[in-house]
């Protein structure tokens, strides 16, 4: 894992999620601190408040940090997303790409010097992603909680690309959750992991504590992967906790079931929305999606992002 770490250029190669809502300045900058590797989300953020995640996640860490960028669910406007975080950075960062991003956006992070890591869900995705000058990839395999890029399992998409190729640095994302699964992807090949569900019970997680109390209390057999949380960002396949949306026998009324307040403003929430509950959420939260990875059983209480990482690395014997 030692190339791992050279390559994100970080202590522990371990890369928290950039979980919409979720992963906030505080975490982001609470994990890079611990060192492995901070994303703050930025997610449907305007370009404005993506220079001030930039900043205020720069302002709790002098450690390297990244930003996560979704760019399908973006679109025209991840160009000024991008535009607002590079312009923003005050020392080299990784920009943390959901998916593939646009030509002319790799180019952009690679002419500002700072690193691309581009998460892949099929090697055709891995193959594509290396001619577009990422440093890191991350294998996202079908054991992941949130969207899904693809439809195998980390292991068998870890041994195709180490078999094919490109020859990058490989990180896995799915179902590492613990020092154990992180040994055993090493020996298979694995050069450090990208970890979500773990992280949703930092300390210093954006989300709502109903969530991460239903996180302590599951196991991989109480996820299951959906269709029904589709309004907003459609056509991904996700994994989340089973709950009162996915359990009834048709898709329930797209009904307002809770609220989210951002910069003092009240949006309403729909039932079947994209939309994890964060601290901001009121309403009906059991009702909101619950991602969670099959590693979930890891969580069994709130702990500091410092905490967990220091177990990780102890459990991976790292």
């Amino acid at each position: 894992m030692a190339i791992g770490a050279r390559a994100l250029g970080v202590d522990f190669p371990v890369v928290q999620a950039g979980m919409g809502g979720v992963a906030g300045p505080a975490l982001a900058a609470a994990v890079s601190e611990a060192g492995g590797l901070g994303t703050v989300a930025c997610y449907r953020s305007a370009p404005g408040q993506v220079a001030r995640l930039v900043r205020e996640t720069a302002r709790r860490t002098r450690r390297r940090y990244a930003v996560g960028l979704v760019p399908e669910l973006m679109g025209p406007r991840l160009a000024g997303q991008l535009a607002a975080a590079l312009g923003a950075a005050d020392r080299p960062l990784v920009v943390n790409s959901f998916g593939l991003p646009p030509a002319d956006a790799a180019a952009a992070v690679r002419a500002a010097g700072h690193l691309l890591l581009v998460q892949v869900g099929s090697a055709a995705e891995a193959a594509a992603a290396a001619r577009l000058g990422a440093d890191v990839l991350a294998l996202q395999g079908v054991a992941a909680g949130g969207r899904h890029l693809g439809g195998t399992t980390t292991r068998d998409l870890l041994a195709r690309v180490r078999a094919d190729g490109p020859y990058l640095p490989l990180l896995v994302a799915g179902g590492v959750a613990d020092g154990r699964r992180l040994r055993e992807a090493a020996a298979a090949g694995a050069h450090g992991a990208l970890i979500g569900t773990l992280f949703v019970a930092a300390a210093e997680s954006d989300a709502h504590p109903d969530y991460q109390r239903a996180l302590a209390a599951a196991r991989a057999e109480d996820t299951l992967v959906t269709d029904r949380f589709g309004l907003g960002w459609p056509g991904r396949p996700h994994r989340v906790l089973a709950g009162p949306v996915t359990s009834a026998a048709d898709p329930p009324p797209r009904a307002v079931v809770a609220w989210l307040t951002e910069d003092g403003v009240r949006h309403p929430v729909v039932r079947g929305a994209a939309t994890a509950p964060t601290v901001r959420t009121t309403g009906e939260i059991g009702h909101l999606a619950h991602y969670a990875g099959t590693g979930c059983g890891a969580v069994r209480a709130v702990r500091p992002a410092a905490e967990l990482l220091a177990r990780l690395r102890a459990d991976a014997q790292y």
